[in-house]
């Protein structure tokens, strides 16, 4: 199994870098306090379709830009980096969904809106089934004909939505997958506050929305929706990291830096190891997810929470290595420990996850990775190298 990127890969992750460094310079992060978007980055949004980067995924055959689950993980993770105000892993889910219906024109077109980011498609996370996303609100909307009612508390980026894929009950048949309308006067609208300050939330209330049913979801779009937010994640968990190392290194307390101190040191060493060992699990569970294999599923419920509980972690200990400035809205770690917990709110914690989710051999055949046991002082030192780098022979003084 490779778990090394290729070189197509590392080049759309710099191309995306770029873009992504391009906008950060121009909107900061945090936001202001007074001033927190509560809409996407539409100049941002256009950049990403115009360089096909919306369509990565979805067949070429259907007017994507092509590649498989592994090229999608690698832009996650830059994404989950730079945070963006934009609904990226969620509209990933839409158009994945989308390709497998679009044997009809009116999923092919909309489709087609998505790739070319005329269309923003995001799902109703809450009606979705509970081995895709715990804590589902039965009853939440309901299908009649081709018109679906109900209420929605919390929609990512509800207010810029126009098409919204969700799980509608229909009598007393399971709840079906329908691609809704949104639009007046049949939607109405209210932002809602959110914990993730780059992923603005808005209620709706349908009523006789357009929508159109769909089939039975395909045998792996769980664990394809539940790798590429695993990425994701693995992306915010690295620019906390980072950002903890950096500051470690230039903030000085008794005459040294504070990387020095073992309270630090290892920690961080910690984080970078449980770190790693979740990015490999994704990378294998993406390549699972490519090769059709039969542990699918298994190994993105595993990628998954080992990726939830690393960067649940890594942000959380990022914030205590700035000590006091970590805890002021001006600085970015907050928001990185906010999406955190948004994502383990969203996606729960490993016990309430449906079995198979829990740190297991099979995903990987005869390769056990544990993210969750203890380290060796081999795996700290390598850790702390890395990390610090040219810094690791003074901090190791």
């Amino acid at each position: 199994m490779r778990f090394a990127p290729t070189d197509e890969e590392l080049e759309m992750g710099r191309t995306a870098e770029r873009l992504l460094a391009a906008h950060a310079r121009r909107n900061a992060l945090p936001p202001p306090w007074d001033a927190i978007p509560q809409t996407l980055s539409r100049e941002l949004w256009a950049s990403l379709a115009e360089l096909g980067l919306l369509g990565l995924g979805v067949p070429e055959r259907l007017g994507g830009s092509g590649g498989g689950v592994a090229d999608l993980c690698v832009l996650a993770e830059r994404v989950g980096s730079a945070l963006p105000t934009l609904p990226f892993a969620a509209t990933a889910t839409v158009a994945a969904v989308l390709a497998e219906h679009a044997d009809s024109p009116a999923t092919r077109a909309a489709l087609a809106g998505v790739v070319d980011g005329s269309t923003v498609a995001v799902p109703a996370w809450e009606t979705f089934p509970t081995d895709m996303v715990p804590g589902r609100r039965a009853g939440a909307l309901t299908l009649n004909g081709s018109a679906v009612n109900g209420m929605l508390t919390a929609v990512p980026f509800g207010l810029d939505a126009e098409l919204l894929l969700a799980f509608a009950d229909e009598g007393s048949a399971p709840a079906r997958p329908v691609l809704v309308e949104l639009a007046e006067p049949t939607t109405e609208r209210t932002s809602v506050e959110s914990l993730d300050v780059t992923e603005p939330m808005a209620s709706l209330r349908l009523t006789g929305a357009p929508a159109i049913p769909l089939g039975p979801l395909g045998a792996h779009t769980a664990a394809r929706l539940l790798t590429v937010l695993a990425a994701e994640l693995i992306g915010t968990g690295r620019r906390a990291l980072e950002g903890a190392v950096e500051y470690a290194g230039q903030r000085r307390q008794f005459g040294r830096p504070i990387g020095s101190f073992q309270a630090i040191k290892h920690v961080l060493a910690d984080r970078s190891v449980q770190l790693d060992a979740a990015w490999m699990l994704v990378r294998g569970a993406a390549h699972a997810l490519d090769g059709k294999r039969a542990d699918t599923d298994v190994a993105a419920r595993t990628a998954l929470a080992a990726a939830a509980d690393a960067v649940e972690a890594v942000t959380a200990d990022a914030l205590q290595t700035h000590g006091g400035i970590g805890f002021t809205w001006e600085h970015r770690s907050h928001v990185l420990l906010r999406r955190a917990r948004a994502r383990r709110s969203l996606l729960g914690s490993p016990a309430h996850r449906p079995t198979g989710s829990t740190y297991s051999q099979t995903a990987f055949s005869d390769r056990r990775i544990r993210p969750d046991i203890g380290l060796t002082g081999c795996h700290i030192a390598a850790g702390a190298l890395r990390l610090l780098g040219s810094r690791a022979t003074e901090v190791a003084r």
